[in-house]
């Protein structure tokens, strides 16, 4: 069995993030998995810039068999005026695509989690996305990066690290490290104008966690 290696991302290393995304996170997050045609766009000059800012801060990994890439971990730091941009910019407009409605509904934990309040925190490294290639599952990989995040994050000075936690799964990987929940939401709790339920994940993942260390 090849070794898995772990490294921090590089700017170079943006489209073949980017491609991993597409093949190993997008179609197998469980929200996206709502029952329906949903149109999913993995990359646009937007979502690309957020990437590459999050790989310049030296905050990102990518795990390694040889040259393919296994694993990768976007985050970045988060101060509390972000998240009021971030909810800011979800309330610009309705939400129409699922996806609107999962950023509309993220955003709105994370805010009302009071993360900073919480922990008395100015800022807090955040793990923004967390992908395993399947072929590699259930071999503790998640659980390297996310202990090798918090490395970085410690070395960084930064007193926090948090995750949104949109599965079950990923929510126990967490917990099992130490984290705590700090609020969790039903997806059933959130409905669109017409009372019906938008984000329909299938089972077990019926709700969403935000939760946190202390480094």
């Amino acid at each position: 069995m090849m070794t898995i290696e772990l490294r921090a991302m590089r700017e170079d290393d943006i489209e073949e993030a980017t491609l991993f995304l597409r093949d190993h996170f997008y179609g197998h997050e469980p929200l996206m998995q709502t029952p329906g045609d949903h149109q999913v766009i993995f990359d646009d000059p937007k979502r690309r810039e957020y990437r590459l800012s999050l790989i310049r801060q030296g905050t990102s990994l990518v795990a390694l068999e040889g040259d393919r890439f296994v694993s990768v971990a976007f985050a970045g730091v988060l101060q509390p005026g972000d998240l009021e941009q971030n909810w800011l910019e979800v309330n610009e407009q309705k939400p129409k695509s699922l996806i609107e409605h999962t950023h509309y509904f993220l955003s709105d934990i994370e805010r009302r989690a009071r993360l900073f309040e919480h922990y008395g925190a100015l800022d807090t490294l955040y793990l923004s996305i967390l992908a395993v290639d399947g072929s590699v599952r259930r071999q503790g990989l998640g659980r390297r990066l996310v202990t090798a995040l918090m490395e970085v994050g410690r070395a960084k000075g930064l007193p926090l690290l948090v995750a949104t936690c949109t599965s079950l799964y990923s929510a126990r990987v967490m917990a099992a490290l130490g984290m705590e929940c700090v609020l969790s939401e039903a997806y059933a709790n959130y409905k669109d104008e017409h009372g019906n339920v938008v984000i329909q994940p299938p089972a077990p993942h019926t709700e969403a966690r935000v939760m946190a260390i202390k480094l």
